[in-house]
């Protein structure tokens, strides 16, 4: 009986076997996503340190840069997306091109050292010095990765959105978050103490599964069949980029209801990520060996990866924005400790754990959230805006902590009242959200129609 049941996701329909099969073959692209998110910027991290970086430096090229690539390309990729109609679907022709690319751009961030060598003999007496050569060649081609692993995450997303049922999405998610967490407890257990020793084959590992397993997924993944895009002129298209910074943001605020979606996306991302930029700056501030904090790391996720499941039912059962709003109430009251709390090593362990627990948490709940805030037919525009927004928000708070931190001494205490802070607006929001439209039951997974 229960291989006859049938499952739909707009054209698409599934068996119970052919539905795992799309699920597992998602979870190779998920690898490769989950590589690059878990192991490229503790690395990153790594080679900024070793050529003397400042906070500054670390917060515009870990926070600030991918801000802005996400604010310029993503979007305009989006709306192209939404729009493409081929026999490969409207994700997979853009994602075969995005993955290969980031993969060259990281094997160039691997070959950064030799290549600053080579130019830094052939210039002589002109070199800026081989370190900011190295520097230099490192912070292009870093770049070059991070747009190009941008914008494969947002159509991963759009893709998910695309071929899964909604019914499904909270305990998908699930499943694919334990994948990645899986990816950082190897790393952090037993590559992350290696990050000095071996930087060059870490990068060329990061390079070889982005590279491959996203177009492995495509080429097994199928799209279904789309109704025909909406009328658009020519010249609308060739000013993507523009629309999408300006006039796609206005068309895509209309309900007060995404208003407060794009608040609370936002208030998250400025939530979480100055903590994670400067965790590792902060632990070996206090003491802690790389060891030690990769321990740590994989402790958290190991929790996370208990409990994760758990959380997509939930999810699933009473809402993404709900259980989200809880989770995020539950970081607050942390963060809150921890920006009075946190003065020496044991302090920071506590609050370390507790921050990889509760964040990862939130996560889980939150990333099913676009799929039960935006509307199907025009997801990856959607949440294209909901990125220009959240990318607005990391470039300005980047921008500004970085340097506060240089100028306060490297007082990282910095970070946790920043999580404080903004957590509680990010409360504000999702309790908003809430108000204007109560979390709906989830919509069956036999079906679930693409408009």
């Amino acid at each position: 009986m229960a291989t006859r049941l049938r499952l739909r996701a707009g054209t698409l329909h599934y068996s119970l076997w052919g539905l795992l099969a799309t699920i597992g073959w998602l979870l190779v692209g998920e690898l490769g996503i989950a590589v690059r998110e878990r192991w490229a910027q503790p690395i990153g991290l790594v080679v900024l340190r070793n050529v003397g970086a400042s906070d500054t430096s670390i917060a515009l090229l870990l926070a600030t840069v991918p801000a802005v690539i996400s604010l310029l390309l993503v979007p305009a990729i989006g709306l192209r997306s939404d729009r493409c109609r081929s026999p490969w679907g409207r994700r997979r022709p853009y994602l075969l091109v995005s993955a290969p690319l980031g993969a060259a751009a990281m094997l160039c961030v691997a070959a950064a050292p030799t290549l600053a060598a080579f130019s830094h003999g052939l210039l002589g007496a002109w070199s800026p010095g081989q370190r900011a050569l190295d520097l230099g060649f490192f912070c292009l081609f870093w770049t070059v990765f991070e747009a190009a692993a941008m914008t494969t995450v947002a159509l991963f997303n759009g893709l998910v959105n695309d071929v899964m049922p909604h019914g499904l999405l909270g305990r998908l998610y699930a499943v694919l978050r334990i994948v990645g967490l899986g990816v950082a407890i190897f790393f952090n257990m037993s590559l992350f103490a290696l990050a000095d020793t071996r930087l060059f084959e870490l990068l060329l590992t990061i390079a070889l599964v982005f590279g491959l397993s996203i177009p492995l997924m495509c080429l097994m993944v199928r799209e279904g069949a789309y109704s025909a895009p909406p009328p658009a002129s020519a010249p609308a298209l060739a000013t993507a980029p523009r629309m999408s910074t300006r006039t796609q943001l206005l068309q895509c605020c209309t309900q007060r209801r995404h208003l407060w979606a794009f608040g609370a996306f936002m208030l998250a991302a400025v939530t979480f990520s100055p903590f994670n930029t400067f965790s590792q700056n902060y632990a070996l501030g206090l003491g802690l060996a790389k060891a030690e904090l990769g321990a740590l790391t994989a402790i958290g996720y190991v929790v996370s990866i208990a409990s994760a499941f758990g959380i997509g039912w939930l999810a699933d059962r009473f809402g993404s924005v709900r259980v989200a709003t809880a989770m995020m109430a539950l970081y607050s009251l942390i963060a809150l400790a921890g920006c009075l709390l946190v003065r020496d090593g044991t302090a920071f362990r506590a609050f370390y754990l507790a921050h990889v627990i509760v964040s990862g948490a939130y996560f889980t709940a939150a990333a099913a959230m676009p799929m039960d805030v935006f509307p199907r037919a025009e997801f990856v525009r959607y949440n294209a805006s909901k990125d220009i927004m959240v990318a607005l928000a990391n470039i300005l708070v980047g921008t500004c902590l970085g340097p506060l931190l240089d100028l306060s001494g490297h007082d990282y205490r910095l970070t946790l009242a920043s999580a404080a802070l903004f957590s509680l607006l990010c409360l504000g929001c999702l309790g908003r959200l809430l108000g204007r439209a109560p979390a709906a039951k989830a919509e069956p997974a036999q079906a679930c129609p693409l408009p």
